[in-house]
């Protein structure tokens, strides 16, 4: 039986800079596979989560011109959007959130709501529901 537990935003880190602020792409396709790998783990211990990277990553290495300008801004106004109208129960958190501008500001948007702020590696101490 799946446990009730709302609907969940997962945060997770992507954007990757070098040393001279340049993007690299390999890293942020890094981030996205480990955000897929958490998001597994969240569904596991039964939490249904929209995963803002793992859902919109494949859509943004797909289009030319969204890589050709490391367009990151389309992706933080729709994230924006869906945290503005869909009825999350709250924010997880995955490890390394301090360090991402989009996380801090996603968690920001929750608190101002008044919504559960939770941090993956906490939900990771409970039992996988699926195994």
């Amino acid at each position: 039986m799946k446990l009730e537990k709302g609907f969940w935003y997962f945060a997770h880190p992507y954007t990757a800079k070098d040393k001279d602020g340049n993007y690299v792409s390999e890293a942020e396709n890094a981030n996205y596979f480990l955000a897929n790998q958490r998001a597994a783990e969240l569904l596991k211990r039964g939490y249904n989560i929209y995963s803002p990277i793992s859902h919109t990553h494949p859509i943004h290495i797909a289009c030319v011109e969204f890589l050709r300008n490391h367009e990151h801004e389309i992706w933080y106004e729709l994230d924006n959007d869906l945290i503005e109208r869909t009825n999350f129960t709250g924010i997880i958190l995955a490890p390394n959130w301090e360090t991402s501008k989009g996380c801090k500001d996603e968690l920001e948007l929750f608190k101002k709501k008044g919504l559960d702020v939770l941090l993956f590696t906490e939900v990771m101490k409970e039992d996988a529901i699926y195994t």
